[in-house]
């Protein structure tokens, strides 16, 4: 992987010590294939340092969005233990009033209602999507 070498070991494996290092007053001259060949070269090398690139910001975004997604599900179980909580609780205020059957009739008509109030605001917003006519 690129992150286990130095720039300096890529430019070893690519480069012979005796090429890199010509005479200082003879001009290097190469031939159009020589040239073309370590451009190739190069593009290569380019590639794969890209597609290292991405695959390490990939794994650090991938490690991320896993830790927002645990949040968010650890949120969403306090969240329903809030709901649990609170239906309970009115469940046990009304009941002191109205008594037991009464007060569970009231607490789940009204948690139902909220339900299918919800489910009818989701399927009115589900419609207005803009879909493809060849999605359906």
């Amino acid at each position: 992987m690129l992150q286990d070498k130095d720039i300096s070991d890529l430019d070893e494996e690519r480069v012979p010590h005796d090429a890199a290092a010509p005479a200082a007053d003879e001009p290097e001259k190469k031939t159009l294939t020589a040239q073309v060949t370590d451009l190739i070269e190069d593009v290569r090398v380019l590639a794969l340092a890209e597609v290292e690139y991405y695959r390490v910001k990939l794994s650090v975004n991938m490690a991320a969005t896993k830790h927002i997604l645990t949040l968010f599900g650890i949120a969403l179980i306090c969240g329903s233990m809030a709901l649990i909580s609170l239906i309970l609780g009115l469940l046990l205020i009304v009941t002191t009033y109205l008594g037991p059957v009464a007060a569970t009739a009231i607490v789940t008509g009204a948690a139902l209602l909220v339900a299918a109030l919800l489910m009818k605001m989701a399927i009115s917003r589900a419609k207005k999507l803009p879909l493809d006519e060849d999605d359906a």
